[in-house]
């Protein structure tokens, strides 16, 4: 089986790529990995053009453009990457006979209340990125392939950016931080996603050749429990000063959702599964980050 891998230089991207090569992936998998040196999204027919000389069987898109703020200001890239690319993937996979496993975003809910998202809520998207990622799911949705989408939350790695590794920078730079404390979500680590979406994907496939149809859905993907940016932090840095404020006393360019927790239920009925605790997950990180300084 050909494998696609979109995204490889990117934090989930990275961690797939550490699954090829331990004893993860099943036997006869062959894997392409692609980052933007390999494929530039921003030129879709030609990007098309090399999928379709791989003739991959199974995708998994980790790629996406992710700076919310600056996604106010640079719409069209930020559609072109998050709606179009997914579009014309799924497209592919209709036409084709393969499999896209998509990752997508809190960011697609309107973020009031204080109780879990699921899958089924109507969405509301804030900001222009979570629009985007929306419309990139409706996209695949709508297309008849085949397809798993996982929505996930405040994805981190001891690699790329993220808020884990801003978070120890500025720890050994200043004596005191100020961290929003009303925003409430799901840390997410990156490999724990990417081993998790690949034991789904592997149920699924294995699942259609016993002859049922492939189960294709959306499901919510993240480590479990919930917390605040304010609380993560000073789960990261225990010895520092964290004071909590509100997100208005923090503005920033696109609006973030003030509740960001995702019910898992649908994920763990569907896949025997239960993510692991976000406390467990940042542990893990914090030791490979000691391992591995910036």
């Amino acid at each position: 089986m050909k494998i696609l891998l979109l995204g490889a230089n990117g934090q989930l991207g990275q961690a797939f790529l550490e699954l090829s090569e331990s004893s993860s992936f099943p036997i006869g998998w062959s894997l392409t990995a692609w980052d933007r040196k390999h494929a530039d999204l921003a030129h879709v027919d030609h990007f098309m053009e090399k999928v379709l000389d791989l003739s991959p069987d199974l995708i998994f898109n980790t790629a996406a453009y992710t700076q919310v703020d600056l996604a106010e200001k640079e719409k069209d890239l930020c559609s072109l990457i998050n709606t179009a690319i997914p579009a014309q993937l799924a497209k592919y996979c209709a036409n084709h006979g393969a499999t896209l496993v998509h990752f997508s975003t809190d960011y697609v809910y309107g973020g009031s209340g204080n109780q879990p998202h699921d899958e089924a809520e109507s969405l509301n998207p804030q900001n222009y990125y979570g629009k985007s990622k929306a419309q990139g799911d409706l996209a695949i949705l709508e297309s008849g392939c085949d397809y798993l989408i996982f929505r996930t939350s405040w994805v981190y790695s001891w690699v790329g950016r993220n808020f884990v590794k801003t978070m120890l920078k500025l720890g050994q730079e200043r004596p005191e931080l100020r961290v929003v404390e009303d925003q409430i979500g799901s840390p997410t680590y990156a490999p724990d996603l990417a081993l998790y979406a690949l034991d789904a994907t592997m149920k699924a496939l294995e699942a259609e050749t016993r002859g049922a149809h492939f189960p294709s859905g959306i499901f919510h993907l993240a480590n479990s429990g919930y917390v605040s940016w304010c609380e993560f932090a000073r789960a990261i840095l225990p010895k520092t000063k964290i004071v909590g404020i509100s997100s208005t006393d923090y503005p920033t360019t696109a609006a973030r959702p003030l509740n960001s927790r995702l019910s898992l239920e649908k994920f763990k009925n569907a896949f025997g599964v239960s993510p692991r605790p976000w406390r467990e997950a940042l542990n893990d990180c914090l030791k490979k980050s000691e391992a591995n300084p910036c």
